[in-house]
């Protein structure tokens, strides 16, 4: 046994028996496990993350607690536990540091997660044999997180469903519209203990209640999503949102800014969203999608770098960069496709 297949079992191990314990006395249970995680810690990200932690659960009344205990009652213990150890270990550890090794050898960045953009249907969109391949590619370079847009495209999440389980070792995050959960898409989502489902939420959400109570039921791990602009912004920062999320019965949400919302409303999302997180009396737990990839990928790396595939396998660099790359992965490798789009940039 190697020394990153001793940890990973020491951690898990670990991990499991924390999870039970939550469940006998949450509030030591909970404190216990942040005291393993600070000692497992290595890199900055890790220990900023766990100090900030213990300050916030030093309030016996915070929400995180009920937050947690939730998520312990209503989500199979092997997701939690899989899903937890893949992106805090395998990613934010393991992969963080293949990926530093990675960009000093090559010259170039690499980004700690990849996006597949997958929203828009393509009548030639990548194959589960392509979208494999560029994860075996990314695990090599470090990458362990991958998040996948799926929206309303039923047919694209069919593909990837092989993809997410063939590599158990990655933490894959989905997104998917309410309306393809059915009892059967359920019952396979929860077979997958490497995942996290986030649901969009709309302005009616009473179809997004119906069908989470279809998760709930298989015990799967899932939160929401929701799109914003500088029309709807204000539901963030005044309540409406956290308590449509608490009506579907989730405890956390990934807020993405879309095309049309202005730097000045999204940087005050990000602002309210991140000090959201360090009040102890806020309901649920909310994330910022570009700001938080952003704000990880500047720890891991000396700059941030955001990098998507679309459905045709086309891949694109963050608006940071104004870049797109002329290569496609069906055709290019992994690396290629990273020293290309820099070199377009710089």
């Amino acid at each position: 046994m190697d020394n990153y297949e001793l940890t990973y079992a020491v951690i898990k191990t670990a991990v499991e028996n924390g999870i039970r314990y939550i469940q006998d006395n949450p509030k030591r249970g909970v404190r216990n496990l942040l005291d393993l995680g600070e000692y497992f810690a290595r890199g900055r990200f890790q220990k900023d993350f766990f100090e900030l932690a213990h300050g916030i659960l030093k309030n016996e009344d915070s929400y995180y607690y009920d937050i947690i205990e939730s998520l312990i009652k209503n989500t199979k213990h092997k997701s939690i536990v899989d899903f937890g150890i893949n992106i805090g270990f395998n990613s934010m550890t393991y992969g963080a540091n293949i990926i530093r090794e990675n960009e000093k050898k090559f010259g170039y960045n690499i980004p700690w997660v990849i996006v597949f953009d997958f929203e828009k249907s393509n009548d030639d969109h990548i194959s589960v044999h392509e979208a494999d391949r560029l994860i075996q590619e990314g695990k090599k370079t470090g990458i362990y997180s991958y998040m996948i847009m799926l929206g309303k495209n039923i047919e694209m999440f069919d593909e990837m469903y092989a993809a997410i389980e063939k590599n158990r070792d990655c933490a894959i995050v989905i997104f998917i519209d309410p309306c393809i959960i059915d009892e059967e898409t359920a019952k396979k989502l929860s077979n997958l203990s490497n995942i996290c489902i986030n649901v969009i939420i709309e302005d009616d959400c009473t179809l997004a209640v119906e069908k989470t109570n279809i998760l709930k039921k298989y015990k799967c791990f899932y939160g929401g999503y929701m799109y914003y602009n500088d029309n709807n912004a204000s539901d963030i920062m005044n309540g409406v949102v956290s308590n449509k999320l608490l009506s579907a019965s989730m405890n956390f949400a990934v807020l993405v800014k879309d095309q049309e919302c202005s730097d000045e409303t999204s940087i005050k999302v990000y602002e309210y969203i991140y000090n959201s997180r360090t009040r102890t009396n806020h309901p649920v737990c909310l994330m910022d999608f570009y700001g938080d990839i952003a704000r990880i990928d500047s720890i891991i790396s000396e700059e941030s770098f955001f990098l998507s595939i679309d459905s045709s396998g086309q891949a694109t660099a963050s608006s940071l960069y104004g870049a797109k790359s002329y290569l496609n992965i069906t055709e290019s490798s992994l690396a290629d496709v990273l020293k290309n789009i820099q070199i377009i940039n710089h």
